[in-house]
């Protein structure tokens, strides 16, 4: 009972208070409010949830969310495009694509249909093996009883895509059953090396992308690709296209196929030569370009070592890949010396009857600069036997240095410099091949008496073979240097752009060009090119050879009895066909050009001469 009464009193508390509560209207709050709170409390955290929930939807994941929305009634389509092909300017396909497929098992769930896949399983495999050319223990690995989907092989040809589509293995009717197909394109290279270094190849970037490494693939990657195509539209909830609502469209572009301007055939034949002589001579490597001068035009460019573009990655070293015609700066050696005489010439610091005594067969370095370091240094010859008195044209068969840097001392170092760059050395030309490089004068403030020197007779100055030929191409087209080029046209279906011959200088005039020409003309004719050219003389030739001591780049300075040579010569000489030069980098047998590009240089020349239709003398 004494908890009966407890609970009548406090029933009887409330009561009173309540009665006390709303008679009075003033004083203290029951604990009646509490509930009030507790919803006030509920609906203000339900309040925050919303907020912070429509932050997060609207801000943090709106992007993520109008995706979704977008989905649900838009639709986006690309469109794949086709790569360009590279031709040489007579047709020969150089680099084309290729479709190939990758052939995959695939069955579904179905009780019937693995059933009659299983119980042909022997013939299956049997089949697929032959086709593939595969192992048939090596399918049938690969076909366990809960298999759904396997990969068979990969880059199969169209020929045998067909031929496992037609295979009747379960019945009439099932061809292509229990098989699956995915197309891809395949670059290949018909000519296998040809060309190697114009082309470039196809490669993987890091992101595992295909991307144009070197030569043309390299630099007009963005053109040979195209561009693919893509399409935005609406749909209503029954996946409808709504007509009136917005639609876009980015038309899918092929690639521009692209027309080098070489000739396939003499392609091929310098490659051949240029390969047999490095081997001969145990070169490091070789280098040949072949130009027509009163155009620019490259009608052949190798190098040797070369490498089959669709197996680079065989390759052993990297330096192999790159386009040493115009990768490579080096010290060209006596080759500099036409443009010399054709700069002292044509500013008026000697005249063409120039002759110049050498009795001693050197130059001594402090008589002619004053500098007291150069005490007991001189210029020699190149056998240091004295060579008398010389025409410009002797100087230039016997290739004498001291001569010609006695000739170079004539005029200030400024003029010298600034005719350099009108000669294109150290200038970039822009041929559109991707490891395309150039040389860096050294600044004309840090030039000295010594520097004129030795850059007269072409040491301690660089440029590429490009550069090079570019500049003596200017004796050989009445003083106009035209622009080199490799890109004969581009194309695609609604375009053809064709590359147009440009003049990118006139360093002399053209009474100056005909000197030296003829110059460089009797040089030959006296026995410039030696005796392994004398078959030569039924043409009418006019060249230059050089030999440079190679550059130690390790240990500075030179490397001992190691030499880079050169041949540039261009013929027939009173009007040029061609102007072609041979390098030969390191070689082994001789230190000497008449030994090692010479013969080269000859081979080559003979080989095309009757398919450029270089007439003979009468």
């Amino acid at each position: 009972m004494s908890k009966l009464n407890t609970l009548y009193k406090r029933s009887n508390d409330k009561i009173i208070n309540k009665k006390k509560w709303s008679g009075s209207g003033h004083g203290k709050a029951s604990e009646s409010a509490n509930p009030l709170r507790i919803v006030t409390f509920l609906v203000t955290l339900a309040a925050f949830i919303v907020v912070v929930q429509s932050f997060r939807w609207q801000i943090v994941y709106a992007d993520k969310f109008k995706n979704l929305s977008s989905n649900q009634y838009t639709s986006t389509s690309t469109q794949d495009v086709k790569r360009g092909s590279i031709l040489t300017k007579d047709g020969t396909v150089l680099a084309v694509d290729k479709p190939i497929y990758n052939v995959y098992a695939t069955l579904s769930l179905e009780e019937e249909e693995r059933e009659i896949f299983f119980s042909h399983l022997d013939e299956f495999v049997a089949e697929v093996s032959g086709i593939l050319n595969l192992e048939e223990d090596e399918v049938r690995k690969k076909l366990p009883n809960d298999f759904v989907y396997a990969p068979l092989a990969k880059g199969i040809s169209a020929d045998k895509k067909k031929a496992l589509e037609e295979a009747n293995i379960f019945g009439e009717g099932t061809e292509g059953f229990g098989l699956y197909f995915e197309g891809e394109e395949e670059r290949i290279y018909p000519n296998g090396t040809l060309a190697s270094h114009l082309l470039g190849f196809l490669g993987k970037n890091e992101k595992g992308e295909t991307t144009g490494e070197y030569g043309v693939q390299g630099y007009y990657y963005g053109d040979l690709i195209g561009k693919e195509g893509y399409s935005y539209e609406e749909k209503d909830s029954s996946g409808n296209t709504i007509l009136t609502s917005e639609y876009k469209v980015i038309t899918a572009r092929d690639g521009k196929n692209i027309t080098l301007t070489i000739d396939a055939n003499i392609q091929s034949k310098v490659e051949k030569i240029l390969a047999e002589r490095v081997k001969s001579v145990k070169a490091k490597s070789g280098s040949a370009i072949i130009m027509e001068p009163s155009t620019g035009r490259i009608i052949a460019m190798a190098n040797y070592p070369d490498y089959d573009p669709s197996k680079y990655w065989r390759v052993s070293d990297s330096w192999i890949l790159k386009n040493r015609a115009v990768s490579d700066a080096y010290e060209y050696g006596s080759v500099m010396k036409p443009i010399t005489f054709a700069i002292v010439i044509e500013s008026g610091f000697i005249d063409k009857n120039y002759i110049c005594n050498d009795e001693t067969g050197y130059l001594d370095l402090y008589d002619a600069t004053c500098y007291a370091v150069l005490i007991g240094r001189k210029v020699y010859t190149w056998n240091r036997l004295a060579n008398g008195t010389q025409t410009i044209s002797d100087i230039l068969k016997n290739s004498s240095n001291p001569c010609t840097a006695k000739a170079a001392l004539s005029y200030d170092s400024k003029t010298f410099y600034d005719y350099l760059s009108r000669f294109g050395i150290s200038q970039y030309i822009g041929i559109g091949l991707e490891e395309e490089a150039t040389n860096y004068l050294k600044s004309f403030d840090y030039w000295t008496k010594l520097d004129i020197i030795t850059a007269s007779f072409g040491q301690s100055i660089t440029a590429t073979p490009l550069q090079l030929i570019s500049a003596l191409s200017t004796f050989a087209n009445n003083g106009v240097r035209m622009k080199p080029y490799i890109i004969d046209s581009i194309s695609d279906d609604n375009e053809t752009i064709s590359t147009k011959p440009s003049v990118i200088s006139t360093p002399v005039s053209e009474d100056t060009a005909h000197f030296i020409r003829d110059a460089m003309l009797e040089a030959v004719d006296n026995g410039l090119l030696g005796l392994l050219a004398g078959d030569l003389k039924n043409y009418s030739i006019a060249a230059k050879t050089g030999t440079a001591q190679a550059i130690d780049p390790e240990n500075g300075g030179y490397k001992d009895d190691v030499t880079n040579d050169t041949v540039v010569g261009f013929a027939p000489a009173e009007n040029p066909k061609i102007i072609m030069l041979v390098k030969m980098e390191e070689p082994h047998i001789s230190y000497y050009a008449s030994s090692t590009t010479v013969p080269a240089w000859r081979e080559i020349f003979l080989s095309i001469a009757d398919d450029l239709e270089i007439p003979t003398r009468n």
